[in-house]
This record gives C-alpha cells, sequence and structure tokens, in this order.
C-alpha cells in the first residue's frame, strides 16, 4: 500500500490488516486484528524513527504473512519516540513458528539496511517501483 492516509497507530494497523485478511493464510481475522492492536499497545513496534513492525504471532494464521504500507507524508505516530512512522512491515506467523518470526524480522531489517533501499521506499513513485526496491535489498 502507497501513501495510505491514517491519523494514527490504530488506523494504520487497521488498514494494513484489513488487505492482509483477505490472504487464504488468515484463518480467523478478527483475531489476528486483536492481537496486532494488543501487541502494539504492550510494547513499542518501532525499529527505526520511521519504521514500524506491528505484529503478532498467533493461531489466526495458518503460515507467515507479510503485508508492506508506505504512510502519506508527514507520517503517523506511533507512541511518543516515534511520531512520524512512513513505513510499516505488518507481520503474522503461527505461535508455534518463532524461529520463522525471528527471520522475518532479521530480513525485514536487513533489507531496510541495504544501500539505498530505505530511502527509496520513501521516494518511489509506483507499487511496481517500490517492491522492485523490496525484492532488491532482500537480496543482499
Amino acid at each position: 500500500m502507497l501513501d495510505l492516509a491514517v491519523n494514527s497507530r490504530e488506523a494504520a494497523i487497521c488498514a494494513l490488516h484489513a488487505s492482509l485478511a483477505k490472504s487464504p493464510a488468515v484463518k480467523d481475522a478478527p483475531q489476528f486484528l486483536h492481537g496486532l492492536l494488543e501487541r502494539a499497545m504492550l510494547a513499542p513496534v518501532c525499529i527505526a524513527p520511521d519504521v514500524a513492525l506491528p505484529h503478532a504471532r498467533t493461531d489466526a494464521v495458518e503460515r507467515a504473512v507479510i503485508g508492506v504500507a508506505r504512510v502519506a507524508a508527514p507520517g503517523v505516530g506511533f507512541d511518543a519516540e516515534h511520531p512520524a512512522v512512513r513505513l510499516i512491515f505488518m507481520v503474522g506467523t503461527p505461535k508455534p513458528q518463532v524461529e520463522e518470526y525471528l527471520l522475518t524480522v532479521a530480513a525485514i531489517t536487513r533489507t531496510l539496511k541495504a544501500p539505498g533501499v530505505h530511502d527509496g521506499l520513501l521516494a518511489a513513485k509506483s507499487e511496481a517501483e517500490f517492491t522492485a526496491l523490496l525484492a532488491r535489498g532482500a537480496k543482499r
């Protein structure tokens, strides 16, 4: 999702969740959403000043699901320390898949650290360009 227009952390999570809820891997969309919101309220989900990683390990998904959104400038506040989040990577994994969850988070972090990827994602003009940057960063 590019240039998501939202005014709160909850609205951002709900919008990206709505897109992921269509996946056949999501068995119980309301339970998945509840898990995402609950986790975001318990502890920070940001991994950089402008990057959030709302996530849930839940029985509501059959396999790992990932959604990505770029929030319209100036961004959305996720907490007091992250008032202008622009990139959101939503992850849902089945409860027993701890290793898969950790590998997914590590892959997202590596991708964002690849030269030009973070800034390129913020500047991408199309979903195709955005997706290509993610793929290029993931290959490193």
